[in-house]
């Protein structure tokens, strides 16, 4: 690995074209923020267990739980969701991470969402200039284009460490204890901004036997906690609620992480016991990634209360 690998000129781009989207696509949902609309919205995340399904959903559809947990983000900016909502819609998010790591487990593909931002800065784009008259498709065409930015600055991100991740061998990396991969892990995602790209090395190296099943579960940990890093950037200058909730999220996957690293013994018995390691590490990884983060979600669900209370506390609204 060579640090001269890394852009960072191609890092900062796409860290500003990344919070430029997260601005367009905020100002856009408060554009068409109309009464039918914040009904649906409100009707799908009204409640707890509701709102974990929306996030459990919307993530699996998408295939990427950044774009849903910072959508959250600016409807909770916009005040169509509470914050205890969002917080649900969260921790759905978590479990709906997991589809990605069964699409690679089973059939070996993955959907790539941020190859949609050229359509929709384009489209966007477009309907800026010819619909600006109509204030409905002048703020759909806000909404495109801020999505497409968004992508476009996740992906810019990702390209300006490619070089140096695409140097990275899991097989020259000596085999230290579980608590050295979950902090690799953790770096991983933060510095690529992908907790499945993350995901797909771990099950390439457990394909190709570069990793055991530990080593590759204490690693989808450190990626859990990870991919809080992309909605901690999309807070960052907002207003108290969006810290709110950004935080939530972070506490929520660290609490999650020490679950699952407290309970991967006990796990690793019931997984192995399930699956054979010898014939199907992808498969048995997999099934950790969603157990844990299914228990984390039912050992977590009655605090949100007590943790909506602590987070007011941390971040106070502002009173006019």
């Amino acid at each position: 690995m060579h640090w001269s690998d890394f852009d960072i000129w191609k890092f900062l781009a796409g860290l500003g074209i990344f919070m430029y989207g997260m601005f367009l696509l905020e100002e856009a949902i408060k554009q068409l923020s109309g009464k039918a609309f914040k009904t649906l919205i409100r009707k799908s995340t009204t409640g707890r267990i509701r709102s974990i399904f929306t996030g459990l959903f919307s993530t699996t559809v998408l295939q990427s739980s950044s774009a849903v947990t910072l959508m959250t983000l600016t409807f909770v900016g916009a005040g169509l969701i509470t914050m205890q909502n969002a917080i649900g819609v969260v921790m759905g998010t978590n479990l709906g991470t997991t589809a990605t790591s069964w699409l690679v487990a089973t059939i070996g593909f993955k959907i790539n969402v941020e190859g949609l931002f050229l359509p929709l800065i384009g489209l966007g784009g477009l309907g800026l200039i010819f619909l600006s008259k109509s204030p409905r498709y002048n703020g759909i065409s806000r909404l495109l284009v801020g999505l497409g930015f968004l992508f476009m600055g996740l992906e810019y991100m990702k390209l300006s460490v490619e070089g140096f991740t695409s140097s990275f061998d899991l097989a020259s990396m000596p085999h230290y204890g579980s608590l050295f991969y979950v902090f690799l892990a953790i770096i991983m995602t933060s510095v690529m901004q992908s907790s499945s790209a993350t995901i797909a090395i771990i099950l390439t190296g457990l394909h190709t036997g570069l990793l055991s099943f530990s080593e590759g579960a204490a690693m989808v940990i450190g990626a859990n906690i990870g991919t809080t890093t992309t909605i901690m950037l999309g807070a960052m200058g907002g207003i108290p609620i969006k810290k709110q909730v950004a935080l939530s999220h972070l506490i929520f996957n660290i609490f999650t992480g020490v679950v699952a690293f407290l309970s991967l013994p006990l796990l690793t018995k019931l997984i192995l016991f399930l699956i054979n390691e010898d014939n199907n590490a992808v498969l048995a990884v997999t099934l950790f990634h969603t157990l844990f983060n299914l228990l984390g979600v039912l050992l977590f669900l009655p605090f949100i209360g007590f943790l909506v209370k602590f987070l007011q506390r941390v971040y106070p609204e502002k009173r006019n």
